[in-house]
């Protein structure tokens, strides 16, 4: 087996040339999908957070974690958490650093930082269509663009959320492997890892994806060790300030949390768990039917992203599904063979589906 059948292999008929924004961002695949996702997230969160209130309001912006990574971004870390107290530690530093970074020069830091993730999310919808139609053509990747855009988590894209950063720094580095732009490769995977505690996992999947072909040890060194020598200067970063250098799992403990098997106990009690294990689910699914049209090492990723959540904590996994662009690929080449009409209302049921998770998160305040 080459490294090009397992890691990078040849684009496909369907792949264009590189030539120009035009072929990056069309107008129908990707700039029509981010415009409209936008939108309506964009309204589906001022009108949930609005709903109790006498006006509207943009305070759904920062619902959940926004807050902690505002607090952050303006106010720092903190000292060290205090045990069975929530703080601002388990939070990675690239969302806080942007909102710091705006705030800092008067530029409005949630502002910015929100419009850096649509930014993102554009990027983002990109690099997916690009992947896609390498893999199953043109039409599908236009339908994976609008299941990822319009996925009923997909509002949290437009929240003070590292969400879309995530994203866009995954799916991009799996493009920049592709393309042997290695070097890059490894500073966007640099990024990821400094994004989110398990953003880590990108370069384990990356790398293992290059060790296993031939000749690809230099690459996965190239791609991987930027990554884990900026985990390891945050790690040092974390010892000098808390005397812990993992203090972002630490931190967590104090956190409540539902494993698989907890829910299985009392899933009546526990059944604000159900939104996320019915879409974390509904993506490995996808992704499982149509796994051997993808390289393995994108069902690695979302296999590595995604598990091990069932049995340290389900809350969030709805969430995690729509920041894992391998199983939208897989969507997109479903719908390709269905008719027009069950596509429609593939897609309606997640335009209602968005909706009912907004007023779930935003206005009946359960976690996302």
């Amino acid at each position: 087996m080459t490294e090009a059948t397992v890691v990078s292999p040849r684009p496909s008929v369907h792949a264009p040339p590189a030539r120009g924004l035009a072929t990056w961002f069309p107008w129908s695949g990707v700039v029509l999908p981010w415009l409209v996702s936008r939108v309506y997230s964009g309204a589906l969160v001022v009108a949930m957070g609005s709903w109790s209130n006498d006006k509207l309001t943009g305070a759904g912006f920062e619902k959940w974690d926004g807050g902690w990574y505002w607090t952050i971004g303006t106010q720092g870390y903190g000292p060290p958490p205090v045990a069975h107290h929530d703080s601002g530690w388990p939070f990675f530093p690239v969302l806080p650093a942007v909102v710091h970074a705006f705030h800092r020069f008067g530029m409005g830091g949630g502002f910015g930082a929100l419009v850096i993730n649509h930014v993102a999310f554009l990027l983002a919808l990109a690099g997916l269509f690009a992947l896609a139609r390498r893999r199953v053509g043109d039409r599908a990747a236009v339908l994976a663009v609008w299941s990822l855009a319009l996925f009923p988590a997909a509002f949290v894209f437009s929240l003070l959320y590292p969400s879309s950063i995530f994203l866009a720094a995954s799916v991009w580095a799996f493009v920049l492997v592709e393309d042997r732009h290695d070097w890059w490769a490894g500073i966007v995977v640099a990024v990821a890892a400094l994004t989110r505690p398990n953003g880590i996992i990108l370069a384990v999947a990356l790398g293992i994806g290059l060790v296993v072909t031939r000749h690809a040890w230099r690459r996965a060194l190239v791609v991987c060790a930027p990554a884990v020598a900026a985990l390891g200067i945050w790690c040092a970063f974390c010892y000098h300030w808390t005397g812990d250098a993992l203090i972002f799992l630490t931190a967590k403990k104090s956190w409540p949390e539902v494993t698989a098997w907890a829910f299985l106990e009392q899933f009546w009690h526990n059944n604000y768990v159900w939104p996320h294990m019915t879409l974390a689910v509904s993506a490995i699914a996808a992704l499982a039917i149509q796994r051997k049209r993808l390289p393995w090492v994108w069902s690695l990723f979302t296999l590595v992203y995604l598990v091990p959540s069932f049995g340290l904590g389900m809350v969030g996994l709805g969430r995690y599904a729509n920041e894992c662009f391998p199983p939208f690929v897989a969507a997109g080449a479903l719908l390709e063979r269905q008719a027009r009409a069950l596509r429609a209302l593939a897609f309606t049921a997640a335009i209602v589906g968005q909706a009912v998770c907004a007023y779930w998160v935003i206005h009946s305040s359960f976690i996302p």
